[in-house]
């Protein structure tokens, strides 16, 4: 429903603008019929995905934001954000259940806080010197790979013990 209301919004302003002549910039997003419905449809699934296999929403909606055409800043940033609040729930879901180990979570949280702060210096300055954003969408796509890679490994690692286990 809230899907059928923002694909409405999102045609009509797009078509106030283009009957206003409204100049879009180069990284400016053109809504049309076909990818209000495409881009949330794709990124229902991608969720859904994201939720059945444990994985941050950020992760797989980074990439897709990238092909959409968003700058790369606005889809890191936006990635971002969605992790934020998907650790948070998992996180508050592992606390009410008594199933989080305090200091285990503490030491995690200091390391996610410094790595993402060391990797934002390292990306801002490497942006500002070189003036490219692909290194913004380059990190993604290491980081998207390198998780595919890990949960392949950790699948085939958990099946092969299970099958001895047996």
């Amino acid at each position: 429903m809230i899907s059928a209301i923002a694909r409405s919004m999102l045609i009509t302003d797009t078509k106030k603008k283009n009957d206003a002549g409204y100049e879009y910039l180069k990284d400016d997003l053109k809504w049309d019929e076909r990818s209000t419905i495409v881009y949330p449809l794709v990124s229902f699934i991608a969720g859904y995905c994201a939720g059945m296999f444990g994985i941050g929403g950020g992760i797989v909606k980074g990439p897709l934001m990238l092909a959409m055409g968003v700058h790369p800043k606005v889809a890191a940033a936006t990635s971002a954000c969605m992790i934020i609040f998907t650790s948070f729930t998992a996180t508050t879901t592992f606390a009410v259940y008594g199933l989080l180990i305090k200091d285990y979570a503490i030491v995690c949280m200091i390391l996610g806080l410094l790595s993402t702060a060391f990797g934002q210096q390292i990306m801002s300055r490497l942006v500002k010197m070189t003036n490219r954003n692909s290194y913004i969408a380059f990190s993604i796509g290491v980081v998207v790979s390198l998780l595919a890679i890990l949960m392949t490994l950790e699948s085939v690692v958990r099946l092969k013990s299970d099958k001895e286990g047996k």
